[in-house]
C-alpha cells in the first residue's frame, strides 16, 4: 500500500500491482504515469543535472528574486525552500494565495474550529459542503472519509446516519446525492446564506427557507462543514459575518470546518510559513511581511523581480495568460519531476523525484493531520537532495 499524492485526500490505500494501480481515482492513478519525466536542460539543452543545479545557483544569486509552487512537494522540501528563500531575502508564495489559504489562515489563527478528517468519519452527522463539489473534485472524499463509511458513532452510514447538505450556484453532481436524508441549497449570493443561518439562530424567517431544517439538524450533534473555492470567492474577503456565523453555531451545537479542495501539500507549506513568519503565503523576507502585492501573479505583473524559481508547480498551465507571458521575459528555474508548460519556457529545468514513486517525505492532509509518505523506490534527485545542493551553492 502506498499514499496517493493526487490531492489533499492523501489516500493511503494504493496498491500498485503488475504496473496496474488499484483504488485510486482518476485524479490519483495519473501520479503513476512516469510517460513525462523532465530531463535536465539549460537554455533549451540537454546536459548533466549537475550542470543545470550549477546555472540555477547563478541565476538565484543575482537579481530580485521570488520561489514559488511548494505544495506538492514533502515538508522536508518545503523547510529547506524555505530556509533559501530567506537567504536570498526573496518573495515565497504558493498557489493558496489565490487558493483556500485564507481558510487555513483562519484555523491556524483560530478564528473557526476544525477537526480531522478522522473524527469526521467516526463522529459527523451533518456532512455539508458548501461551494464544492468532491463527486468530480475530490473523488474519494464522500466514500473514504466523510458521506459513505461507517464508523464510530455512525455505523448505520449515509442511509440513517449521515444528513447531506450542499449549497451550490447549480446543481452538480454532488448536489445530486441530495435525496433521502438531504438538503440542497442553491445559492445566489453567499453572504446570504451565512446571513440566513443568524436570522435562523435569532429566531428570524430566513431568507433561504431551507437553512431552518439544516439548523435543527445541526442541533442534533456533531457536524462539518467542507468549504471550496465557491464559498472563498462567494463571500468576496467579507469573513467577519462568516466566523461570526461559526461562533454563534458553537454556542448552541457543535460545528466544524475543513478546507475542501486544493494540492496533495498545500497545507503543509501553510503551516510550515506560519510557524516561521506568523503568515501563510505572500511573504517578503526582505521586508519581514506578507502583504497583497507579494502576490506571485502581481510581482510578475507588476515587474518587480527578475528570477523566480518555480517547484512543484506549473503557473504556465495554471495563471492567465498575461502572467505567463511575463514569466517568459524573466529567468526562469523549474525544479519538477515531469515535463509541463513551464519547464517549457525555463531557462533551467532540474527534474527531481516524484512523490510517492522516487522520494518519500512528510505530507499534510488538508485537515491538518501529518502522514509519512514511503516510496516506491528510491531516487538520487529528490527535492531535498536538489533544494541542498541549491543552498549549498547560493
Amino acid at each position: 500500500m502506498v499514499f496517493c499524492t493526487g490531492c489533499s485526500c492523501l489516500c493511503p490505500d494504493i496498491r500498485i500491482e503488475n504496473g496496474r494501480v488499484y483504488n485510486a481515482c482518476r485524479k490519483g492513478s495519473s501520479i503513476f504515469n512516469e510517460k513525462k519525466r523532465a530531463k535536465p536542460t539549460v537554455n533549451g539543452k540537454e546536459t548533466d543535472i549537475e550542470t543545470a543545479i550549477e546555472r540555477a545557483a547563478e541565476i538565484l544569486s543575482s537579481g530580485n528574486v521570488a520561489i514559488y509552487g511548494l505544495d506538492t512537494i514533502p515538508i522536508e522540501a518545503q523547510k529547506l525552500a524555505i530556509g533559501l528563500a530567506e537567504e536570498l531575502e526573496a518573495y515565497i508564495d504558493d498557489n493558496s494565495s489565490f487558493c483556500l489559504g485564507d481558510f487555513v489562515e483562519m484555523i491556524l489563527r483560530g478564528e473557526i474550529p476544525s477537526t480531522t478528517l478522522d473524527d469526521v468519519k467516526n463522529n459527523a452527522y451533518v456532512i455539508f459542503y458548501w461551494g464544492t463539489d468532491p463527486y468530480n473534485s475530490l473523488s474519494r472524499h464522500l466514500s473514504l472519509y466523510t458521506y459513505y463509511p461507517r464508523g464510530g458513532k455512525r455505523q448505520r452510514g449515509y442511509e440513517e446516519d449521515r444528513f447531506l447538505v450542499v449549497a451550490d450556484i447549480r446543481k452538480s453532481h454532488t448536489a445530486k446525492l441530495a435525496k433521502k436524508n438531504a438538503r440542497f441549497i442553491r445559492v445566489d449570493d453567499d453572504l446570504k446564506l451565512v446571513e440566513s443561518f443568524i436570522q435562523a439562530m435569532e429566531g428570524k424567517a430566513p431568507q433561504y427557507p431551507d437553512v431552518a431544517r439544516v439548523l435543527s439538524e445541526m442541533k442534533k450533534g456533531y457536524s462539518v462543514i467542507f468549504g471550496g473555492l465557491g464559498l472563498k470567492y462567494g463571500l468576496n474577503g467579507r469573513y467577519e459575518e462568516f466566523t461570526e456565523m461559526f461562533r454563534r453555531l458553537n454556542e448552541i451545537t457543535e460545528v466544524y470546518f475543513i478546507p475542501s479542495g486544493f494540492h496533495s501539500n498545500m497545507r503543509g507549506f501553510n503551516e510550515l510559513l506560519f510557524e516561521k513568519t506568523g503568515y501563510i503565503n505572500r511573504y517578503s523576507f526582505k521586508e519581514g511581511v506578507s502583504k497583497a502585492e507579494f502576490e506571485f501573479s502581481r510581482l510578475l505583473i507588476e515587474e518587480k523581480i527578475d528570477s523566480a524559481l518555480i517547484i512543484g508547480s506549473d503557473p504556465v498551465n495554471s495563471l492567465p495568460f498575461e502572467v505567463s507571458r511575463k514569466l517568459g521575459e524573466i529567468n526562469t528555474v523549474v525544479v519538477d519531476p515531469l515535463n509541463s508548460l513551464t519547464s517549457m519556457i525555463a531557462d533551467v529545468v532540474i527534474p527531481s523525484a516524484l512523490t510517492p514513486i522516487g522520494q518519500g517525505g512528510t505530507m499534510m492532509r488538508s485537515d491538518g493531520v501529518r502522514v509519512k509518505v514511503e516510496p516506491l523506490r528510491e531516487e538520487e534527485w529528490t527535492d531535498v537532495k536538489v533544494l541542498t545542493s541549491l543552498k549549498e551553492m547560493v
